[in-house]
């Protein structure tokens, strides 16, 4: 908040002062903390000032020393504007009765529109919106945001492949997909299993067809691993959906960089919040502005919108909060940083490998350090399934 700000928060008053002592009682006027802006000469007995509200009383105390009269010419500031206000009682009511009014009605959720499904699963998608509190006619204020709606949506209701929620306005408009379930009868069509990479096969369980591989045996990517013609030959029509799995030790090499020493800014979690009304370019502050702000705070601001129907208003709410912030220097040595390096390829693989792999070794070929970083070249054994179906 700018000096500017703050002023006109705690209101100013513009004077002009007529003596002889005008410059000893300005003297004064400083000596004593008060804090004197804009001043001008009229002329040589004369001049005008701006002053803060908490000034005044000193001012005038301070007067009768210099024998210096007083006119007010203007007061501004929130203070004042209060005043007038609770002079007019009428005025100050139908006022705050009116924004009261505008605030409810523009975060009031009137409408909801459900497109792309079928009535009864639109009327499954409705009914859990209502259970999380999300109906018309209801505050959307303390409502959970769109994407944690869209989250609820998916994992409570089983036949939505997808669902996009968006507010617009007073009104939530909501698209969803619907899961297409596969006839068990399409895949029906002969095939065989091949291999989609190298490996050793460790175990097989083909289900339907003929195994073409064993135990050990060493495969190349695009093998045949079972076949789907039971019988061998060109002319017999026994023919099936090749099904099974065939598990091979395969191996995967990952090639990374860990540094050794490692900074860190950590928080507790723990936040000090401030509020402040937006009018435009100018910044009220509601809650909060007598936080200290330091280096070792971290910022996040939000800031919500208020509308009417379809549109915003000018005001907006801005809350920010400062979370406390220590900055702290981690140091490995190098079977540490080898072995944070293993585990964070590990994890990195398990992501690409198929369900069930498992990881049965790591190795490190290679080991080096530069520039305060070990470099890794690690080698992996997993056992994971390679086969994949492939129609004739």
């Amino acid at each position: 908040m700018s000096q500017r700000q703050h002023d006109y928060f705690l209101g100013l008053i513009t004077i002009k002062v007529k003596g002889k002592l005008i410059e000893p009682f300005l003297q004064a006027c400083v000596r004593n903390g008060c804090h004197i802006t804009n001043v001008r000469r009229i002329n040589p007995e004369v001049i005008q000032m701006t002053i803060r509200l908490k000034d005044w009383s000193t001012c005038r105390k301070l007067r009768k020393n210099y024998q210096c009269k007083f006119k007010v010419v203007s007061r501004k500031g929130i203070p004042f504007l209060f005043q007038h206000m609770l002079k007019r009682t009428s005025l100050a009511a139908a006022f705050i009765l009116g924004v009261l009014l505008v605030f409810l009605l523009a975060n009031t959720l009137w409408s909801i529109h459900v497109e792309g499904l079928n009535p009864e699963l639109r009327a499954s998608v409705e009914k859990q919106l209502k259970s999380y509190g999300v109906a018309p006619g209801k505050l959307t204020i303390g409502m959970d945001d769109p994407n944690e709606i869209q989250r609820k949506l998916l994992d409570d209701v089983p036949d939505l492949l997808w669902i996009g929620v968006k507010k617009q306005g007073t009104s939530y408009h909501l698209y969803g997909v619907e899961k297409t379930r596969q006839d068990k009868n399409v895949n029906t069509h002969p095939a065989d299993l091949i291999a989609v990479k190298k490996g050793m096969v460790i175990k097989t369980f083909i289900k339907k067809g003929r195994p073409l591989v064993s135990v050990y045996d060493v495969v190349k990517k695009g093998q045949r691993l079972a076949s789907g013609k039971l019988v061998e030959g060109k002319d017999n029509n026994a023919v099936v959906r090749a099904e099974g799995e065939v598990i091979a030790e395969t191996w995967y090499k990952a090639s990374l960089s860990v540094p050794v020493k490692q900074q860190l800014k950590l928080t507790n979690g723990d936040a000090e919040k401030e509020y402040q009304l937006q009018f435009g370019k100018i910044s009220i502050p509601i809650w909060g502005w007598w936080h200290k702000q330091d280096q070792q705070k971290r910022a996040e601001n939000y800031v919500s919108d208020w509308s009417v129907l379809k549109w915003k208003l000018p005001v907006h709410l801005s809350t920010t909060y400062y979370y406390h912030s220590e900055d702290q220097a981690n140091s490995y040595s190098n079977k540490e940083a080898v072995s944070r390096g293993t585990e964070t390829a590990k994890q990195s693989l398990f992501q690409q490998l198929p369900k069930d792999s498992k990881i049965i070794e790591e190795k490190v070929l290679h080991e080096s350090e530069e520039n305060g970083k070990v470099k890794l070249i690690l080698l992996f054994k997993v056992y994971e399934n390679i086969a994949a179906t492939r129609n004739y």
